[in-house]
């Protein structure tokens, strides 16, 4: 017998009873089963000795650690009846190792593939290309509602969604040019009709009989599409109101420019809200909001939008809306809002300032600034007071720049040193002595000179600069009084500082200033605090607790402006003033005027009453002075006494110097 070299290398050698060597075996022949093959039952030995033909056997040829299979085909070369066996025999050998494997490969994972379809929670399918269902997992049953025979032979597209099969359609096309798995979300229609979300992972595999499948896993996932839709809504929408929140303002908005839909954007800012929360806590101030934000969104049609942006801030954005109209809607939110609110067992009544911008059709303007000029124009509809409504023109924008830049040089002005006080004295009538001096900040711009209060208090009001602003002024002024009442005859001079209503809504603020005072060695009962009364109307909790605590401080407190406001006499009686300032308004018509000294004598006799000081400010000509002279009232401070002047005009006043 003979082994031809093809053989050999598919044999691995030469078959053990071919070998001549004396070495052992180099490998095992086994049957498929892996029980050993006996030499006589092998198909090239039944050839030769029986005349049998094989057309296809196969057999192992184990080596330690590695089995090689082989395909093996055998048949007698010549057969004579007239001559008895052993016939000369032929066999061809094909390693068919690798076909094998894959066989095998394909069964353990179809073995794996339907464990995890029949115990699994995801349906998984079987398809054929033309779409034909060719298994399907029970888990369909759960998830949709059918049996999984009842999907055998079926289109599983049908229980898609009609609006998503084409975006399926699409995703079977991908996979099957690229070959990498796909993956959709999308709807499905349970058997009972409900629309389910579920996601869809498909590929491309060889079935059991080797031709191309398409095997897919789906699960549902509505909860999780739900929660999802959740959260973003809540990323739209206000926690507190349930409005739009900025965001979603910002989008439409960007929607209408894109759109080119003129429409009106009204910016509402509520009066005086800090009011409600200081003396009815931030309960019923939340109560508050939600109230007007309920009523505002009654008053809109379904195509406005009504945000909130913050603290007490609404914006209502109405479309396709003419610029009489939106006025008239501004209108309908003033009445609305007068219609008393019932907070936390209290009636109140509310008031907007309101900021309106109109959207042109065609404008290409940013939906940030047309937002940036409705809150312009808002702050310009509080100043000129409460429960009004300005339309943005365009010169707000470049006193809006003009603010910017006026901010921008402050900071850096105060951070150089170039604010100034100036301190106007107050005088002792019937001896022209100065008692005391009033502290007034000017800054000394590079390049536009002394620039008097009235030019940047409101910036530095509305940008928090006017907190350092006023350590600043109480450092310098402390420290300048307490050096003139060195001066012979000055140890009583007095200083009076004005407060911001920022820094009287922060009652830690006392503790900063007893610091300052005690490093410039001025001593509180040296130093009056001067509040105007609109100071206290807008935040009256707040602004008490730090009055309360500058008296403890030692500090005496002075109503400024007395008078002017609407509740002047509740608040003598609440906060531990000593000092009553006559505004100027009443000032001007003495000596001229009985209605106003009618006024200046009953505002002297009640602060007698009550144990106050009772100064006057304003004084600008003799009749004035005469009169407040002849009347009594003996502290006085005014242009006709003295301007406010630098230090050095003030000390030499004190010392007698020329000046």
């Amino acid at each position: 017998m003979s082994c031809d070299a093809a053989a050999e290398r598919i044999l691995g050698g030469r078959p053990p009873h071919l070998r001549d060597d004396g070495h052992p075996p180099i490998f095992e022949i086994v049957r498929e089963d892996g029980t050993p093959w006996p030499l006589l039952d092998r198909p090239l030995q039944a050839a030769a000795l029986t005349g049998r033909v094989t057309a296809a056997a196969v057999f192992g040829l184990r080596r330690p650690g590695q089995t090689r299979w082989i395909q093996v085909a055998a048949r007698p070369l010549l057969t004579d009846p007239d001559v008895p066996p052993p016939y000369a025999a032929v066999a061809t050998f094909t390693d068919v190792t690798a076909d094998r494997e894959q066989r095998r490969a394909l069964v353990e994972s179809e073995q794996r593939f339907r464990l995890l379809a029949e115990h699994g929670t995801d349906v998984v399918t079987r398809r054929a290309l033309d779409g034909a269902c060719l298994y399907c997992s029970p888990a369909s049953l759960e998830v949709l509602g059918f049996a999984p025979e009842e999907a055998l032979g079926v289109d599983l597209l049908e229980v898609l969604h009609p609006d998503d099969r084409p975006a399926a359609s699409r995703l079977l096309g991908r996979l099957l040019e690229t070959g990498e798995p796909q993956s959709l979300r999308h709807r499905a229609v349970h058997r009972d009709g409900r629309v389910l979300w579920v996601e869809t992972v498909g590929r491309a595999v060889p079935g059991p009989d080797g031709a191309l499948e398409v095997q897919t896993s789906t699960r549902d996932v509505t909860s999780r599409v739900e929660a999802e839709r959740r959260l973003a809504r809540l990323a739209l929408a206000d926690p507190l109101t349930g409005l739009a929140n900025r965001a979603a303002l910002l989008q439409r908005l960007e929607d209408l420019v894109e759109e080119s839909v003129p429409a009106a954007v009204l910016f509402l800012d509520l009066d005086r809200f800090k009011i409600v929360n200081d003396s009815l806590g931030h309960s019923a101030g939340d109560d508050l909001l939600v109230t007007v934000a309920r009523r505002l969104d009654e008053l809109c049609g379904p195509d406005s939008l009504v945000a909130r942006l913050g603290g007490d801030e609404f914006v209502l954005v109405v479309p396709d809306v003419e610029p009489s109209a939106a006025l008239a809607l501004a209108d309908v939110v003033h009445e609305v809002l007068a219609d008393p609110l019932h907070v936390g067992g209290h009636d109140l009544v509310v008031s907007a300032s309101i900021g309106v911008v109109l959207a042109r059709r065609g404008g290409e303007q940013p939906a940030e600034e047309l937002l940036r000029d409705a809150d312009v124009a808002m702050y310009r509809a509080k100043s000129r007071g409460r429960a009004t409504t300005v339309v943005w023109d365009a010169r707000f924008g470049a006193e809006a720049t003009a603010r910017l830049d006026t901010e921008r040089d402050l900071r850096a002005g105060l951070e150089r040193g170039e604010l100034v006080v100036h301190y106007q004295p107050q005088v002792e009538l019937a001896s022209g002595r100065i008692v005391g001096v009033e502290a007034l900040v000017r800054w000394q711009h590079p390049l536009r000179g002394l620039l008097a209060p009235g030019t940047f208090l409101g910036v530095a009001d509305d940008s928090g600069l006017v907190v350092e602003l006023g350590d600043q002024v109480l450092a310098a002024a402390s420290a300048q009084v307490a050096a003139w009442r060195l001066l012979p005859g000055c140890e009583a001079l007095a200083l009076s500082v004005n407060v911001s209503a920022q820094e009287l809504q922060r009652p830690e603020r006392v503790a900063r200033a007893a610091e300052l005072l005690a490093r410039s060695g001025l001593p509180p009962s040296a130093v009056t605090i001067e509040v105007l009364e609109s100071v206290l109307l807008d935040a009256e909790g707040a602004v008490e607790a730090s009055l309360a605590a500058y008296d403890r401080l030692g500090v005496r407190l002075a109503l400024d402006d007395f008078g002017t406001g609407a509740t002047s006499l509740l608040h003598l009686r609440q906060v531990p003033f000593d000092t009553v300032k006559v505004d100027q308004t009443f000032v001007g018509g003495l000596g001229a005027s009985r209605r106003d000294e009618a006024i200046v004598r009953a505002l002297q006799s009640l602060t007698q009453e009550l144990g106050m000081r009772c100064v006057a400010e304003g004084v600008e000509l003799e009749r004035q002075r005469d009169w407040l002279a002849g009347q009594g009232i003996g502290l006085a401070q005014g242009f006709l006494l003295h301007r406010p002047l630098p230090a050095a005009a003030v000390h030499a006043l004190l010392t007698g110097s020329p000046g």
